[in-house]
């Protein structure tokens, strides 16, 4: 019985990756947010990754340019929405913050085959201009302390929220969603175990900030919430309501020319850190980055009080008994 013999050659194949193909966008995103979960990712950085791909999404749609998620390229990422956000009047690092949210997203796509070509590393930043950084002066420091009515258990509440901001630099999010339990007082540090990054640390505090804390877990009782700074209903208090208070008290100290906020303390206390001589690796550590740029940065600005430097070595100062 004589059979067929087989060509040895392979031919093409249809594959089922065609299916892929019949995905939208919103259902790309929300793969690529899923993904993002899955790898423990914090709800602000979920929340802003989403916000610019669909940013990205409504740019090409307000210039009437078609957006295939298959086909585009960084040609068309740079003219239809970086370009955009620059005419919109972004500033370089907003734009900068779009750009690697976009270029996370393109990352998972052909990670996952949904794309041919790792448009990503294609995509970069924009050269951002080094913003002068706010910051409260001592005066203006002491001004905001004396805002709150300290009397009153949410004025006490404000004035060791304040504080605790001054002396360690943390993050609102950090501040408002400490504990009771992570306040140790024998070691004199706060452990703060849901940082930036989904990174823990240590934040230590001194002796005065340590006798303004106890006062204060002294006035607000023993609660069910384990939450350590509350409202008036004992529940915790919320970023918003605290930037409120920080933005009442500004007003009512008649502070002006730098936005008073709870990161205005943060950068604060980073500068008379630099000031007061410490060192840039411990400012690190303290303040959670994950990296010495934003530190550098710090010391760059604050290393010298460049005005009482000036004072002391002005050319034309040193020569006014000639002129």
């Amino acid at each position: 019985m004589s059979t067929k013999r087989r060509q040895n050659i392979l031919t093409s194949v249809e594959h089922s990756s065609t299916v892929k193909q019949q995905l939208s966008f919103d259902d790309l995103l929300q793969s690529f947010i899923l993904d993002c979960k899955a790898k423990n990712l914090s709800p602000l950085t979920l929340r802003f990754y989403q916000d610019s791909v669909r940013q990205m999404k409504e740019a090409f749609q307000e210039q009437q340019v078609p957006l295939d998620m298959y086909t585009i390229s960084v040609r068309d990422i740079k003219n239809h929405f970086i370009a955009y956000l620059f005419d919109q009047g972004k500033s370089d690092n907003t734009v900068n913050g779009r750009i690697k949210a976009v270029k996370q997203f393109m990352k998972y796509l052909y990670e996952e085959g949904w794309l041919n070509q790792n448009i990503a590393e294609e995509l970069h930043v924009v050269k951002a201009e080094k913003l002068m950084l706010q910051t409260f002066t001592k005066e203006q420091v002491v001004a905001l302390l004396e805002q709150p009515d300290r009397k009153t258990f949410t004025g006490y509440r404000d004035f060791t929220m304040m504080t605790v901001l001054l002396e360690t630099g943390m993050r609102i999010s950090e501040l408002c969603h400490l504990k009771t339990s992570d306040i140790f007082f024998r070691e004199k540090e706060i452990r703060i175990t849901n940082g930036k990054g989904r990174r823990s640390r240590r934040v230590p505090f001194q002796q005065t900030c340590a006798k303004i804390i106890r006062r204060y877990l002294d006035i607000r009782g023993d609660l069910e919430t384990d939450a350590l700074f509350v409202n008036i209903n004992n529940e915790p208090i919320s970023t918003r309501a605290l930037q409120d208070k920080m933005h009442a008290f500004g007003h009512a100290a008649n502070i002006s020319g730098v936005r008073v906020s709870p990161h205005t303390f943060r950068h604060t206390m980073a500068k008379f850190y630099i000031l007061n001589g410490g060192d840039p690796f411990t400012l690190r550590r303290i303040l959670g980055h994950a990296s010495l740029d934003m530190v550098d940065y710090y010391v760059e600005l604050f290393s010298s009080d460049i005005k009482q430097q000036h004072k002391k070595y002005s050319p034309v100062e040193n020569m006014k008994r000639v002129i």
